[in-house]
């Protein structure tokens, strides 16, 4: 159920694209939609410890009423609909918990007692053979930070359509639960192209930045000098910037099967990759397979 979720709580951009910009791809007001992909691709983790999650089976819910839509993770109301400006409130969880779950099996069985960094004996015997005073430091895990909460995110999203294939997206969200006491926005630009030598295939690409406030990344990836192993590991969170872009390949078989691939790369800025908790400096979504539409 907790994997079911998390693949929702992944996807939950997708399911919105498609209807925002072609007329003939909008669902049917009032009406629940439905659909599953089946295929293969990997959503990676950033955090040491942390394990990437294997995308195999996706499913897709959403609605549309005249007010109210549901997208998977994200529930809204429409505050203003115009024909090129909507202005909408939404509520949602914040996706930064995600990375800090554990799924596989292994995880379960382990005694999370035991030491989550072992150092290898033969590693100190040699430094102490080469005289080497400094001492080894072992890496931050997840498992070394203290339990994080989901946050509920809540705030103002903005649609700007700027012709038929061009839209703009901008949310500003605060959490509304009190978990980490700040905001997070993101600003979007998306188009999507067709192809006269490519019938019943589109492609759609975005670029866009997420912006997490200092609240945000020090609660989630910052290091109190309590649970840091040594003084240079304790880490206190900045406001970060993490541009990203995404590409899309749909090619619709029939009127019920379409075949589709998703590629997504967020850069990690500087003020969260210089968290010991963070390996790597980007995120990548990649998912090739699929999709019946019930």
């Amino acid at each position: 159920m907790k994997y079911f979720f998390l693949l929702l709580l992944l996807f939950s951009q997708y399911c919105r694209a498609d209807c925002n910009q072609e007329s003939d791809q909008c669902a049917i007001v009032g009406e629940w939609n439905f659909a599953v992909s089946v295929g293969a691709g990997v959503y990676t983790n950033p955090l040491n410890g942390g394990d990437n999650t294997p995308l195999i089976l996706i499913p897709e819910i959403s609605y549309y009423g005249e007010k109210i839509f549901f997208e998977n993770n994200t529930l809204g109301y429409t505050l203003f609909n115009g024909q090129q400006l909507v202005v909408s409130t939404i509520i949602q969880l914040n996706h930064e918990k995600a990375y800090f779950t554990r799924w596989h099996p292994q995880n379960i069985f382990l005694d999370s007692s035991a030491p989550s960094n072992i150092v290898d004996k033969d590693e100190v015997d040699n430094a102490e053979g080469n005289n080497d005073n400094d001492s080894i430091i072992p890496e931050i895990t997840i498992d070394d930070v203290s339990s994080k909460r989901w946050a509920v995110d809540s705030g103002i999203q903005l649609n700007w359509f700027i012709d038929s294939s061009t839209d703009v997206e901008v949310q500003i969200l605060h959490d509304i639960n009190n978990v980490y006491n700040g905001f997070n926005g993101q600003f979007q630009l998306n188009r999507m192209l067709k192809f006269e030598q490519l019938p019943n295939t589109r492609m759609s690409y975005s670029f866009g930045t997420n912006v997490n406030s200092k609240n945000l990344v020090d609660y989630f990836y910052g290091v109190p000098p309590a649970q840091a192993q040594n003084k240079t590991q304790a880490y206190q969170g900045k406001l970060s910037i993490n541009p990203y872009f995404r590409l899309a390949l749909v090619h619709q078989i029939s009127a019920d099967w379409s075949a589709k691939f998703n590629v997504k790369r967020v850069f990690l800025d500087s003020n969260m990759t210089d968290s010991p908790l963070v390996k790597d400096n980007h995120i990548n979504t990649i998912f090739a397979g699929v999709t019946y539409d019930f």
